[in-house]
This record gives C-alpha cells, structure tokens and sequence, in this order.
C-alpha cells in the first residue's frame, strides 16, 4: 500500500458543526487552531484583541491535551503562498453542469480574494487549476495532490449535523502552515444554483463561500450574520457576501502587505508570504493518489515525518497539513 509521508508535526482534523438556530450575539471572527474546539462551540472569544475565539486558555489547553493524539502545540492555521489553488471533481453535481458550478466556485473564493481591506485587497489568491479525476479527501506525501471539490450525492458522513458542505485541512501541527484542502458539499439536499434560491432551498454559493472560508484557516465565527456563522437560513442567500467580522479575518490572516500573521510564538508572530505559486504540494495531479510499487504495508512514520492526528473543526471547510473538516449546518426555521 501506498504510504503517507509526514512532515514535522503534520496532522489531519476534522470539525463537525451544524447550521442550527441561534440566539448568540455579535463577537468576533474565530481562526482554526491546529486543536479542535470542544463540543460546545461557539461561545465568547477571551483573546479579541488578536481575533481568536478560544475558551478560556486553561480550559482549552487541558481539552486538547486530553485528546488522543494529545495536542500541546495549540496555534492558528495559514497558507503560506501568496496563490493557492482549487480544482472541482470533474462530475460536478446531479443536475449541475461543470461549467455553472466552476461559475459559482470561482465566484465564492474571488469573494474571500477581494475582501475590501483597510490598505487593499489579502494578499492571498485562490486559482481555479481546471477540473480534476479524482474525488477522494486525501493528502499524499509521496505524489502529487489536488485540493478537489467534489459533490457528493450520498453523503457518506454518519453525522446528525444535517451538514451542507465538509471541508478537511491538513496542516504542520507545530506551526499551523496549510499544507492541503478539500471541500466535500452534500448533493443529497440538492444545492440550488439558481440566482434567488427557491424558498427553503439550500444556496450552493452561500454554502461554497463558507467553505473557503475554511479552506483560507477561517474558523466559525460567533457573529450570527457572519458568513462563518455555523448555521444557514434554508432560502437565504445572505452568506455570499462578507460582514465586516469576516472582512476583517482574511485580511488579518492575509494583511495586503504580503505577510502572514501566525502565532507569536513563531518569528514573532509575522511571517513574508511565499511565491505566487498555486502548484499542491508535491505537485499537481488530477488523478487520485496511487500505490507504490516498492511499499507493501502502511506506515505510522515515512521519511522527513512526525506525528500525524485526525480532528473535526467548523461548518463550512477544511484545510491540510494536519487535517481539518468543517461543516455547514442547516437551520430548521
């Protein structure tokens, strides 16, 4: 079998959250920690001036040092290309053509690459790389990768979420860098591509713009008119467009002056974006990842690696290099 490859610190997390009614008021914008939240999320940020939603500290580092991995390194994700790239499973959905939703893809991340931020626009650029074969979630560390959005007519996830999309973030757990994400949107609730959504039906674009969010380290937010709120409205179209709260998450991730912003701890806090360069790590392939000839048995460990763990996290997306999953839930009305 094929083996995974790992580099330092890389893990895989998962976040299950449904869109669900909610009465919480206006706070701030959350980034996804390379922990999961607990099952009570979400709840008031204690950390606003820096814009990260976590419980109180002490609380939180006992959670995540109580999980199995045990997470002790807890900071926020990001990319560190100034382009990062897309691909749609080439089937598309049941009863929706490539073309029209490549349209609405292209449309939600641009709403993310666009954000109006006080000195221009993030200095990350989300690039459609074309259609892709395959349409697994994976991340493989030894060929070449695809962050694929991929229909799923079925939906495989044994949740009582009522969940609309799924993304899955791998990441460096040392120091939060994305690595790789795919986004997995439920076609058994048949998303509406239609520009005014029939009264009840569930929005392709509003679920897809939440998902970048995810995919761009974006965390569910505990604005309840935010796009990364965790809950969607059946029939709204709202989560198109961006709030002020989520505004000013990407361009803090993402400031226009072409750094990123990360946890203190490393470099102080402040890293230079790298090249604009939307190429998967490990390079681009539109096929899933294959067996290795040489390689008879999986691995815990592959050259150059370190731990490897498995979390849920948010609504709407996912992200790599530890791996992320975010859900978007429907809200009963």
């Amino acid at each position: 079998m094929r083996t995974r490859a790992r580099a330092a610190g890389i893990a895989v997390v998962a976040t299950t959250a449904a869109l669900v009614l909610s009465t919480d008021s206006a706070w701030a914008f959350c980034r996804t920690q390379t922990c999961p939240t607990p099952p009570d999320y979400p709840q008031p940020p204690t950390l606003e001036t820096s814009g990260e939603c976590l419980p109180p500290p002490a609380d939180y580092e006992a959670f995540c040092a109580a999980l199995t991995p045990s997470v002790t390194v807890i900071v926020p994700l990001w990319w560190r290309n100034a382009c990062i790239s897309y691909d749609l499973q080439q089937d598309a959905g049941p009863g929706i053509p490539l073309d029209q939703a490549t349209s609405i893809v292209d449309t939600s991340f641009a709403t993310w690459g666009n954000a109006p931020c006080s000195t221009g626009s993030p200095s990350i650029l989300p690039i459609d790389l074309g259609p892709v074969a395959c349409g697994n979630v994976e991340y493989n560390g030894d060929q070449g990768n695809q962050h694929v959005i991929v229909f799923r007519e079925t939906w495989p996830h044994d949740d009582p979420y009522n969940t609309l999309g799924l993304t899955t973030v791998t990441f460096d757990t040392q120091t939060g860098e994305i690595y790789d994400a795919d986004t997995e949107i439920n076609a058994s609730v048949a998303p509406s591509i239609l520009q005014v959504p029939l009264s009840g039906g569930y929005d392709f674009q509003s679920i897809m713009t939440h998902e970048a969010g995810h995919f761009l380290g974006m965390a569910h937010a505990t604005d309840t008119s935010a796009t990364m709120y965790y809950s969607y409205n059946p029939g709204s179209t709202n989560m198109r467009s961006l709030t002020a709260d989520d505004v000013a998450g990407v361009c803090t991730i993402y400031p226009p002056n072409g750094t990123r912003t990360v946890d203190p701890t490393i470099d102080g806090g402040t890293l230079p974006e790298g090249p604009c360069d939307p190429t998967p790590r490990h390079g681009f392939s539109t096929e899933c990842g294959q067996p290795l000839v040489s390689s008879c048995a999986m691995s815990a460990s592959g050259p150059h690696s370190d731990s490897l763990s498995v979390w849920a996290v948010g609504l709407f997306g996912m992200a790599a290099s530890g791996l992320v999953r975010s859900r978007v839930r429907r809200r009963d009305s």
